[in-house]
């Protein structure tokens, strides 16, 4: 009996999404019946051909709307009713929408793989239980982990090594800030840093870097961690270091890129102090679970700390198991579309198994 062919409605078709339809279209194993962004979604019961996605693929590179693509638009008013329409066995949201009442709509009728943080981390505790739940009882896959890690999935690390009972938990969560704190080590300074993490081929932060450097995407890879470990912890429980003055926040991203230098002294300062100490300086996350403590910003660590062999955007975690004699650390490249895209990959094959069961 040949592998079990899926159904997708994928919700999304920006840089993630498009690289995932690069990477998977013309496999036998999935089948595309649904393909939306934010105008709506185009749906073909039989599956787009290989042909049909490449020319979608190509015609969303250009930022340009489904609505405009194709006149055929699927007038359903909500995912729900695409995916009881066209048959999709799992929804993949590739999207950075807040989509919790969709998700939570869709596991009631099919399997749910995706890479967006918010439903998970920008939801009260109680709504992000819901999810899981309701996953539970009606027998569906809820696959959140490349939502931390992207292909390396920390999630499903960290939901393995709970059945011990994790004390506590610390690393660099975000490739921008991981390689930031790189160069920084390396004597360049904060401006110099950013400017390079912003430039291709790395175009590691977001197009405006204050949305990294708030900490805030870091934050919530934070507290998507915490909650699986059945902590219920929100975004205002982290204690973030600011790293960009109030006065930064308001003006426009030119005037903040052209003004970046200015945050250069105060960073270097805290450099050399860690220097002069026999110490580096990391853009760090902890999480004591039993203390109920989280943090984030730079702190000053050992120069033979395992971190300080990553890599340009590489995640790093380093989790401490109850019962175990030591620390475990995990370490390799946590953002990308392309690493992305395999974790995603990764959870559509689970739910293909979890579906035959």
């Amino acid at each position: 009996m040949g592998a079990k062919n899926i159904r997708i409605a994928l919700l999304g078709i920006g840089t993630i999404g498009r690289e995932l339809l690069r990477r998977t279209s013309g496999q036998t194993r999935y089948t595309y019946v649904a393909l939306g962004d934010s105008s709506g979604f185009i749906a073909k019961r039989e599956g787009f051909t290989a042909s049909e996605t490449s020319k979608i693929v190509e015609y969303k590179s250009h930022g340009k709307p489904l609505a405009e693509l194709d006149e055929r638009l699927y007038s359903g008013n909500e995912v729900i009713d695409v995916i009881g329409d066209y048959g999709a066995d799992v929804l993949v949201d590739v999207t950075a929408a807040q989509t919790y009442a969709t998700i939570e709509a869709v596991l009631g009728y099919a399997d749910v793989v995706t890479s967006n943080k918010l439903p998970f981390a920008d939801t009260p505790y109680h709504d992000y239980r819901r999810l899981v739940e309701k996953a539970e009882e009606e027998g569906r896959l809820l696959d959140y982990g490349a939502t931390v890690g992207a292909g390396l999935k920390i999630p499903e690390l960290v939901r393995n090594l709970g059945a011990d009972g994790v004390v506590s938990f610390s690393g660099c969560l975000s490739g921008t800030m991981n390689y930031v704190s790189q160069r920084l080590n390396e004597g360049a300074s904060f401006s110099e840093a950013i400017k390079e993490a912003m430039k291709p081929p790395r175009s590691y932060t977001e197009p405006d870097p204050r949305t990294d450097l708030t900490g805030k995407d870091f934050g919530r890879k934070l507290v998507i961690i915490t909650r699986l470990l059945e902590k219920c912890v929100g975004l205002r429980d982290i204690m973030m270091e600011p790293l960009i003055p109030e006065e930064f926040r308001g003006i426009s991203r030119e005037e903040f890129l052209n003004r970046l230098g200015e945050l250069d002294q105060e960073i270097s300062e805290k450099m050399n102090v860690a220097e002069g100490r026999g110490r580096a300086l990391w853009f760090l996350g902890s999480a004591d679970l039993e203390e109920e403590e989280y943090k984030l910003g730079f702190k000053e660590i050992p120069r033979s700390d395992p971190i300080r062999y990553s890599k340009e955007s590489d995640n790093v975690i380093r989790i401490e198991p109850r019962l175990w004699r030591r620390p475990v650390t995990l370490m390799g490249p946590g953002a990308g579309a392309a690493e992305t895209a395999t974790g995603l990959m990764s959870g559509i094959v689970s739910a293909k198994k979890h579906d035959s069961a």
